[in-house]
């Protein structure tokens, strides 16, 4: 075991880095590095799309974090509005959400890249769920009214120009329901939303992106998803009608393709889909996980590994579609293979209710944030390898700790300049953003 203090210029971050044994017969061994975020109660958390080893993380009090998980520190911290407000943003953190007032409904979407503003305005109640697109040209909400909104964002075409907001109703769910979860697929084809009705609806987006010849192959994968039962279907369209009676239509672009119903009494409490659309999990306040694999018309539960009412507060799918997390407030994160839905095995590293979980891009690691302050870094390779293959991560210790700034912190302090002049034109933008931060109209409030 290693322990280390690193002082970077925005603060303090303890790391330590273990090995352990896990499984049910200590068959499996994993390093983890944990990181604590002293003062800082992360809750949700992402790998950067572009700067490697780099997470993202959502803090209870709005601000956006950035940790350097190749050397154990903070890289940056932004605030993003009020702190009784939320946010959600994508890989690339181009795009913020900042959501959940009480007092304004209204979504502000920052534009971080070009410093511009959009207000998604539809919402007539507190929301309490939001995700943006990878792209940031989605953005899916649900909250108290019981109807899930989504907007379509068209980046301005130039300095002088504003974003274009295109807002469409999600309806589905129960006037009396509340909806608590919802997210889109990396892709930008699908999207989901699930309420504490039990009812999850999955929609297609395909007509806010026309298909082209360059991605031929991903209208195959629209073609395969929307035949997935004439059952679904028909519930579909039931629902899809009874709405339209009182509900303004649901604008063309945003299709409803198949409505999934959970066991009486359960409730929503997280979702995610899978890079192509082509499998989606659902996480319940009972402590139960669903799994509508590809193909499928009907959720399938997963045996039981998490506490029974211990609410699932995340789940991810891996980029490959093969694995997923899930993690819940008896802080437990249980690693699940999607393709025999069999639980491979479980880990304890928090010690306090998980809040977040997310994979690296190249599925070689896991990164959970909780309620105890820490953000871990577990190993794949080691966690489902069968004879321990030692790919161990590097944490730098040692007495030039302090003096041995990391690559990314000399990044941010040169420039975009200077990651340029290294060979990366997509880094230089990312340190850059990094770097300054996007102001919002609300932080003054």
């Amino acid at each position: 075991m290693l322990c280390n203090l690193i002082t970077s210029d925005v603060g303090e971050v303890t790391g330590e880095k273990v090995a352990r044994l896990c499984g049910d017969h200590l068959e499996h061994a994993y390093d983890a590095l944990r990181l604590t975020t002293s003062g800082t109660t992360c809750i949700s958390c992402c790998y950067h799309a572009v700067l490697p080893s780099t997470v993202i993380c959502s803090t209870s009090s709005n601000s956006i974090n950035c940790y350097d998980t190749a050397h154990g520190s903070l890289v940056s911290q932004h605030s993003k509005g009020p702190r009784r407000c939320s946010n959600a943003f994508n890989p690339s953190l181009s795009h913020v959400a900042v959501y959940g007032d009480p007092m304004a409904p209204a979504i502000e979407l920052q534009l971080c890249s070009c410093n511009k503003f959009a207000f998604l305005e539809g919402p007539t109640a507190e929301v309490r769920c939001c995700v943006v697109s990878d792209d940031g040209s989605i953005v899916v909400s649900g909250g108290r009214e019981g109807q899930a909104s989504l907007w379509h964002v068209t980046q301005p075409a130039g300095p002088a120009s504003e974003p274009h907001v295109r807002h469409f109703s999600l309806p589905g769910h129960g006037r009396s329901s509340m909806v608590k979860a919802c997210c889109v697929s990396a892709d930008g084809l699908w999207a989901a939303t699930g309420g504490n009705d039990g009812n999850i609806l999955l929609w297609d987006l395909a007509g806010l992106r026309p298909i082209t010849g360059s991605n031929e192959a991903a209208s195959k994968k629209v073609a395969g998803l929307a035949s997935r039962g004439a059952e679904a279907a028909a519930a579909a369209a039931a629902t899809s009608s009874k709405a339209a009676a009182d509900e303004p239509a649901v604008a063309q672009p945003v299709q409803l393709s198949a409505l999934l119903q959970l066991p009486k009494g359960e409730q929503v409490s997280c979702l995610d889909l899978s890079h192509d659309g082509s499998c989606l999990a659902a996480g319940c306040r009972s402590g139960k996980v669903y799994l509508l694999p590809y193909g499928s018309t009907e959720l399938q539960q997963l045996p039981a590994r998490h506490q029974d009412g211990y609410k699932v507060r995340c789940c991810a799918l891996s980029p490959d579609g093969s694995k997923l997390l899930s993690a819940a407030e008896d802080a437990r994160l249980v690693l699940w293979d999607v393709g025999s839905a069999s639980c491979v095995l479980s880990v304890h590293e928090h010690f306090k209710p998980i809040r977040g979980c997310c994979w690296s891009p190249d599925g070689r690691h896991i990164v959970t944030v909780g309620l105890d302050s820490l953000l871990c870094v577990l190993d794949v390779v080691l966690l489902s390898s069968q004879n321990r293959l030692r790919v161990p991560m590097r944490l730098h210790t040692g007495p030039h700790s302090r003096s041995c700034r990391q690559p990314l912190r000399k990044t941010l302090s040169a420039g975009p300049a200077a990651a340029d002049r290294a060979g990366s034109a997509a880094a230089a933008a990312a340190a850059a953003m990094l770097g300054t931060s996007c102001g919002s109209p609300k932080a003054s409030s």
